[in-house]
């Protein structure tokens, strides 16, 4: 890391924790480091993390490389194919258990479609970033995950990082992840049609149904808990599902209450 980039990293946490606590509501976070910008969103504070995170990708003229555990927020899946559509070279690498979901699938079945090209990991661990560059000009990272729950009721936060720098090493990382053949391997993902058609512009319904998981599975023992049981109201460090599927999927069992 050069000094440069360790000096505007150092400066980006300082920045959080002076101004993280003065966000209003709806209004991003944002504030200025050696001549860069630095936005950040948090969802319990209503500043719409989501929102932000469509304006870079939208922003976005040739090149969107994003790197994301969860991907099934039906606006950030159009934002993302609408990019595609205008000309904007982009790839996805996502979490193998991740993608075997049923809501996630559906998105990366539409993605595919599009003609977006799609990695998973085969190594052991997940593939647990949450960034996009675009352009190699500006950066995201956070805990924010592309998901209803982290845009509603979860404890996220995303960053926007508008330096070149930083935005070249992210796409740096990125480029070696797509390069590498033995921990990494092509999803193919599309939506079955007649006559080889790919999807129409229309989000799957499964996809944007589900705007309330209910489903949770803490992230310690790996164990799903559904709505009326024992401990669902206490539990805390939760994964937000879909369904007791997604959730199977994702390397959860049910809770033997």
């Amino acid at each position: 890391m050069t000094k440069r980039l360790e000096l505007i990293v150092s400066s980006i946490v300082a920045a959080i924790l002076l101004f993280g606590g003065l966000a209003y509501a709806q209004s991003i976070s944002s504030t200025k480091i050696n001549g860069s910008q630095i936005d950040w969103a948090f969802t319990q504070d209503n500043q719409q993390p989501e929102k932000l995170l469509i304006d870079v990708i939208n922003s976005s003229k040739k090149t969107l490389d994003i790197a994301i555990y969860s991907l099934t927020y039906p606006d950030i899946v159009a934002a993302i194919k609408d990019a595609k559509k205008r000309g904007v070279a982009v790839r996805i690498v996502t979490d193998k258990i991740q993608s075997s979901g049923q809501a996630q699938s559906e998105a990366l079945k539409l993605l595919g479609s599009a003609g977006i090209p799609i990695k998973i990991n085969t190594h052991a661990g997940l593939m647990h970033l949450k960034m996009v560059v675009a352009d190699k000009k500006i950066a995201t990272t956070g805990s924010f995950n592309y998901s209803k729950a982290a845009s509603t009721t979860n404890d996220e936060v995303l960053m926007v990082l508008r330096d070149e720098t930083i935005a070249k090493s992210f796409s740096s990382e990125f480029d070696k992840i797509w390069a590498d053949t033995k921990k990494y391997e092509t999803l193919e993902k599309k939506i079955a049609q007649p006559e080889g058609k790919v999807s129409s512009d229309k989000t799957p319904s499964n996809v944007a149904a589900c705007s309330k998981p209910t489903i949770k599975g803490n992230k310690n023992s790996k164990i799903y808990h559904v709505p009326g049981g024992k401990s669902y109201d206490s539990l805390t460090n939760v994964e937000l599902f879909c369904s007791e599927k997604d959730a199977v999927a994702a390397g959860y069992k049910k809770a033997k209450n």
